[in-house]
């Protein structure tokens, strides 16, 4: 079920602020749905705080949650959750995407030759961070998206795995 937009407190930016939920028991709702949130997060965001968001961000934001949302309904039964959430003074959207799986998906290398398999590549290229997080019930995979910068260039650093089964640093 979705959760309605978080109402800001006095005197804060739009940190913590502006948030989106969706959680699902069964199967994951459509990709079409977790991008109506994504859209809904960054509506309230040039609104609510005057914060240009151009098209491209958008449309890279809505990739990377229809990835992410995808991935989860392909490869973790059962429920899951996607928290969008405006971080970093509004200069940064962070979409993560909690599943019941342990498996923890590795980018392949590119290759233009193999159908499918290249929703992490994509998700990396345009995030400026990745990390995959082991929970107590599966896992969450988080991205950040800069909604001010030009695209980074894909690198080993920007991608974390944390293999330990808590979420602690091992």
């Amino acid at each position: 079920m979705s959760q309605p937009l978080m109402k800001q407190a006095e005197g804060q930016g739009p940190d913590d602020a502006l948030c989106r939920h969706l959680a699902w028991s069964g199967s994951p709702p459509p990709a079409a749905r977790a991008r109506a949130e994504a859209d809904a997060l960054l509506s309230a965001l040039q609104y609510a705080y005057q914060v240009r968001v151009t098209p491209r961000v958008a449309d890279d934001v809505r990739l990377v949650v229809s990835e992410l949302v995808s991935n989860a309904a392909r490869h973790a039964p059962g429920p899951g959750r996607l928290d969008l959430q405006v971080a970093d003074r509004g200069r940064t959207v962070r979409i993560t995407v909690r599943d019941t799986s342990t498996v923890i998906p590795q980018p392949w290398p590119a290759n233009l030759r193999r159908p499918g398999g290249h929703g992490l590549e994509i998700v990396k290229a345009l995030s400026r961070c990745l990390t995959v997080q082991h929970t107590g019930e599966g896992k969450q995979i988080t991205a950040e998206l800069a909604l001010h910068q030009s695209r980074t260039s894909p690198g080993p650093d920007r991608y974390h795995v944390d293999r330990t089964p808590d979420g602690t640093s091992g």
